[in-house]
């Protein structure tokens, strides 16, 4: 990712409003700087989403990886986010970017995330064999589901 793809980001993000946190330009390129992965998915030259990891010791400030971080120390991988444009969702693409990110991962033992409780997102990641490891309730009302997938082998 690059400051030339942030317009693109950011528009995709504000599609995904209420699922993930609202972002603006100088916060994302903080992010792209200090994330493990900050990755435009390119779909026949056009962006079809975009996803952020972050590794234990970073200087990422969001309070999931906090949690993490209590449980899990050094040992995983944190997809902060991660939107597809909502043409290109239920087309695989999703599933191919969760499995680059669980090869990267495999060094950490897990990859984690925070996704919506009783979402298709939810879902998803219990599909590909995360399991839900808490709960956390925000100050805006809204609660959040910690999911781990535990990367053996």
């Amino acid at each position: 990712m690059t400051a030339a793809d942030f317009g693109a980001v950011l528009a995709l993000n504000g599609t995904a409003e209420g699922l993930v946190e609202p972002l603006n330009p100088d916060r994302l390129d903080w992010l792209r700087l200090i994330a493990a992965h900050a990755v435009v998915v390119d779909l026949d030259g056009a962006p079809a989403g975009f996803v952020l990891t972050f590794t234990p010791g970073s200087a990422y400030d969001g309070l999931a990886f906090e949690a993490f971080t209590r449980t899990y120390a050094d040992r995983f991988l944190l997809v902060e986010r991660i939107v597809i444009a909502a043409e290109h969702r239920r087309t695989g693409i999703a599933t191919q970017v969760y499995r680059a990110i669980e090869r990267a991962a495999k060094p950490f033992d897990r990859a984690v995330a925070s996704v919506p409780s009783d979402t298709p997102a939810l879902t998803f990641h219990k599909t590909r064999g995360y399991e839900e490891v808490a709960q956390q309730h925000h100050p805006n009302g809204t609660t959040t589901t910690l999911v781990s997938k535990e990367l053996s082998g």
